[in-house]
This record gives C-alpha cells, structure tokens and sequence, in this order.
C-alpha cells in the first residue's frame, strides 16, 4: 500500500533530522526531501525524470546567470512538479515569491511545494491559471501527529493529474472560507451574531416587513441568536442519534462492524472533499478518498497514457479552443469519479467500498454489453451511470479495458458534437 510505504518511509526521514540539522539545504534536500520524493514513486536516480537544479528559462535573472530551481519533477517531456528546498531549520514563511517567480514562467507545470524537509506546503493555481496561489492548498508536517498520509498518497506519481490537483485545491480553498465565514456567523459563543447575517434573516419572506435600521438588527440580534442556538442543538441531537442508530444496525448485520468514522452516508451530492487545512481527521470525515480509489484510478490513468486518446485534444468552450486532454479524478459522498479536464466530462464511475463494488460507465446499455468480457455481472443502471458491471478489486478494471476505451472514445466524441451543435 502506498500509504504504508509513506508512512516508513517518513519515520525513516524523522530519524535523520538531528543528523541533518545544522548541515545545510543539501543534506536537507538529500536526506529528507529525496527520500519523500521517491517514496511518492518518482525516479529519483533519473535526472530526466527528477532534475535537480532544474535549468528553466526564467526572466529573473540572478548575477547574470538564469535562476535554477531545486527539484523538478518531469512527466512525459514537461516540467509539473517544482520543489523548493530550504533548510531544515528555516521558516518556510515569506519564501512564496521565489517559487511564484518559477511557476508562472512554466505554463506546464501544476504543483509548487516549498519544503525544509519537515513541513511540506503545497501550491497551485486554482485562482487563476498559470499564476501561483497566494496561500497554500494544504500544508503538512511529517511530525505532526496526523501527517496526512491520505492527502500525500494524492500526489504519487501512478496517480499525479494536472486537472485533480487543480480541482482538490479549488475545492480546498473556497471550503476553508466557507469554514471560516460560517464559524464567524454561526458559532456565536459569548456574541451576537453580525449585523448582515441578521439582516439576512430579516429579509426572509414573512420574517420582518418593516424597514430593517441599525436599532432593529440591535433589537433582534439577541432573538436572532437564540433561535439559532435552538436549531443547531436540534441539529447535533439528531444528527447523534441517527449516528447511534446506524452504528447498531451494522453491528446487527455485521459482527466485525465498522467504527463510527467510517460510516459515511450515501448522497447524491458533490461535497468538497476535505476541510479546511487538513489538520484532524475529524475535519476530514467527509469524504476520504480511499487507497482502492486511487489503485482504480491509477490503473485508468495507465490505460489512458496507452491510448492515443491521450495524444489529441478536446475543445473547451470556456477557453474558445482545443486544449490537450488531462484525466483526472473527483471524490464525492456518492461516487469516485473519472474525467477528462472538466467533472462534467466523465468517464466512469465507481464505488469500490460497498457490499457489492461496482463501476459504471457513460455508455448505452447495448454498446456497454456488446464489448463486455464473459462472465462480468451487469448491474441495473443508476441515476449515476447508465451502465454499471460488478467488480471484486481494482485490478479486474484491467479486464475491462474495452469498456475503457470506449468510455475515453465518447468523451471526446461527445464533446466534439457539442462543439458543432
């Protein structure tokens, strides 16, 4: 398992640190960030692969000479990861810049990590493309006591998509200020709510239909409060006892049930996967995108770098023109899903932790069974996927890589049609 890999490895860095420290940014990238580097399943011995003092062709120049950066990951001929390395004892704060200087000048590049070999802070451009995020999408300390190993397995190499990391971090982002700007509204403690969350409530139809001044949102403010006090108790009260309720119906059919946290309702929604910073697994009970999801997708992604779909392009409307066409995926409460450049562009989706796993794809019915191997069991259609076939493990994807293919062929060809309507 790559997490198990991770995590020794990890312990093995944690070991080195009193060695390293004192010795320089050398022995850190040598000693610390090399082994992370590789563990992530990158050939750290091939400098086409992973170049250090990578030599890009910057604007900024320093003393005459082109600036280098510390560790470039190369994929397929292009630059997508780069690392900046500082030492272990240096504070990663205030050194955003130089990295931003690199990143915007490598249009194929999509993830930027500053690192000192303990704390990794991990970058991209989810605001604006090609241009560095002001503020990390997630920061993680190999000594914290949850180090992440969940988050980090997403940025392995069998694994490592363009659009993913842009979408997981978009995600990020806006979920941690929503985070933010519902604690400061909801979770009152010793305050009154704002003067605009109250406003809000007052303009509800049938709430309040007088002009709402300064002294009424004074006036109300303390109702306002109390009343969602009362709701959000409800909340929590119910919410436990449908908690207790399903944890006992499982340990009814189930005698090794699982824990609480991994019980996780099945919604038809596409919830942000993670919360903000990533720091408890409490915060990250949501959605966790499993070791067996990755595997798929891992196994897709291998099928796609095969194809020759992955050396075409597929138009984007936003953009008005052909781009080339990225695989990535997206994990939501319902379902693991898998697209090209876009979420709504999907290809296939699955749910490999039920009682029964399966994968669907965006195929009909009769194009769907004409190119199924023998002896795979079709499923009923979802509102999900229109047709859906069991699977026991990832590895039985392999097997269905007519399907595959055929999946990756409609995409493109959907959006081609679209193109011309």
């Amino acid at each position: 398992m790559a997490t198990e890999k991770l995590k020794s490895v990890i312990d093995e860095i944690l070991g080195r640190v009193s060695a390293v420290r004192g010795k320089g940014e050398q022995a850190t990238k040598q000693s610390l960030v090399l082994p992370m580097v590789s563990a992530l399943g990158y050939d750290i011995w091939n400098p086409s692969e992973v170049c250090p003092e990578y030599d890009a062709d910057f604007q900024t120049k320093k003393f005459g000479q082109k600036e280098k950066v510390d560790l470039a990951v190369i994929l397929n001929d292009q630059p997508r990861i780069y690392f900046e390395v500082k030492d272990l004892s240096q504070d990663l704060q205030g050194h955003e810049g130089q990295l931003a200087r690199y990143f915007n000048s490598t249009p194929s590049v999509s993830l930027a990590v500053l690192t000192n070999g303990i704390e990794y802070r991990f970058f991209t451009d989810s605001e604006e493309i090609n241009i560095l995020d002001q503020t990390p999408f997630y920061v993680a300390r190999l000594d914290s006591f949850d180090p992440g190993l969940d988050i980090l397995s997403k940025f392995q190499k069998s694994v490592f998509s363009h659009e993913a990391i842009r979408e997981f971090a978009t995600e990020l982002n806006y979920r941690s200020k929503m985070v933010r700007f519902l604690r400061q509204e909801l979770d009152l403690r010793d305050r009154d709510p704002g003067e605009g969350f109250v406003r809000w409530v007052l303009a509800a139809d049938a709430m309040y239909d007088r002009r709402v001044t300064y002294g009424v949102v004074e006036r109300m403010s303390p109702i306002v409060k109390n009343a969602l006090t009362i709701v959000l108790r409800d909340i929590v009260r119910r919410s436990v006892a449908a908690l207790d309720d399903e944890v006992v119906a499982k340990a009814s059919e189930d005698d090794n049930s699982t824990s609480i946290s991994s019980i996780v309702d099945v919604v038809d929604v596409d919830d942000p996967s993670l919360s903000d910073n990533m720091t408890s697994r409490e915060e990250r009970a949501g959605i966790v995108t499993t070791q067996n999801e990755l595997e798929c997708f891992a196994i897709v992604k291998s099928q796609f770098d095969l194809s020759s779909i992955a050396r075409e392009s597929i138009y984007d409307p936003s953009l008005g023109r052909d781009v080339p066409i990225e695989i990535a995926y997206k994990d939501t409460t319902g379902y693991f899903g898998i697209y090209f450049n876009k979420p709504s562009w999907w290809i296939m989706r699955l749910v490999v932790e039920a009682k029964t796993p399966w994968v669907g794809f965006n195929l009909d019915s009769i194009v769907g069974r004409a190119l199924l191997p023998p002896g795979v069991e079709v499923m009923n259609p979802s509102p999900w996927a229109p047709f859906r076939v069991a699977i026991a493990k990832p590895d039985d994807l392999r097997a269905l890589s007519p399907l595959v293919a055929a999946s990756f062929r409609k995409a493109v060809e959907d959006r081609a049609l679209k193109q011309r309507i």
